[in-house]
């Protein structure tokens, strides 16, 4: 009874060190994905466009590893402004439309509001 007892305990144990550390983990990367973002907006109020590009590209890939919907629609929104800044229309409204789709399966209905007011500048 005790070696039940015992092994359960070290089973539990386990399990919590286990869920700690994804856990961890995944902040971890809710900070490097910020950071990305961050950088990504200053370099596109910069105009360097490639660099601005890539960090998106970068917290995009970030925020899909851990299912996290809200900075990929984000990450795409602002990819989308990095095309329309390079005139580059057609990606523009790609990267808008998917971000669009993203905010409101996540109920974020100002982003996607912001998302369709990009679009309908791209038509003007």
């Amino acid at each position: 009874m005790d070696i039940y007892l015992i092994a359960g305990a070290m089973l539990l144990a386990y399990a919590g060190m286990i869920i700690l550390y994804y856990r961890l983990r995944s902040q971890e990367k809710q900070k490097k994905i910020s950071k990305l973002m961050m950088d990504g907006v200053m370099s596109l109020r910069r105009g360097v466009y490639d660099k601005a590009a890539t960090y998106f590209k970068i917290a995009y890939e970030y925020s899909e590893e851990i299912n996290d919907h809200q900075n990929m629609a984000d990450a795409l929104y602002n990819m989308g402004l990095v095309c329309k800044e390079q005139e580059d229309n057609d990606n523009a409204v790609y990267f808008f439309h998917e971000a669009s789709k993203l905010y409101e399966g996540v109920e974020d209905y100002n982003g996607r509001d912001k998302a369709h007011n990009a679009l309908n500048s791209l038509k003007q």
